[in-house]
């Protein structure tokens, strides 16, 4: 069998290895690199960003999904801001101590109303009518709403980020 050359089989990657997924020689990125508060802060302000250029391109439902992931951005900003951490699994580690969070709970939720909670601002936000409307319609983002076929149309859109906009200028200003 002169010529043959033996091919070695790769080695079994674990589930969820990113192994295959960047080029020899890529560093792997770590779990948590984008998860410090001033990551957190700064992608707050992209996503919004990101919602309007997605607006602008009649792409409603994309500009829904990221303004709402704008707000999740920012509560997670300001509740490490709040309780002194650096990073989300500080953040999660310090509500865990503290009693906040249960077994079932974590800082990684994409639940707003959970985040605003956690804030103490679900109070005195319920307490403004037209405030607390906002985040009613804000509250119905989720994530899995990025796979829903529905394109939406202008008018939620413009109501939804709106709703937003108001939401956000809260949080930053009392929380």
């Amino acid at each position: 069998m002169a010529g043959i050359v033996a091919l070695r089989r790769p080695a079994k990657l674990s589930r969820g290895s990113a192994r295959h997924l960047r080029p020899r020689g890529t560093p792997v990125m770590p779990h948590d690199r984008f998860h410090g508060v001033s990551e957190q802060s700064k992608a707050s302000k992209h996503r919004r960003d990101d919602a309007q250029a997605l607006f602008n391109a009649v792409r409603w439902r994309g500009a829904m999904y990221l303004a709402g992931y704008s707000v999740e951005c920012l509560l997670k900003t300001k509740l490490m801001r709040k309780f002194g951490c650096r990073h989300l699994q500080e953040l999660e580690n310090e509500l865990q101590r503290r009693g906040l969070l249960n077994g079932q709970d974590s800082i990684y939720t994409h639940q707003l109303e959970r985040l605003l909670r956690w804030a103490d601002g679900f109070d005195p936000l319920r307490g403004n009518s037209d405030l607390w409307r906002s985040f009613t319609l804000a509250n119905q983002w989720i994530p899995a709403r990025r796979y829903h076929p529905d394109l939406s149309n202008r008018e939620d859109a413009e109501d939804f980020l709106a709703a937003v906009d108001r939401l956000l200028r809260w949080i930053d200003s009392n929380l």
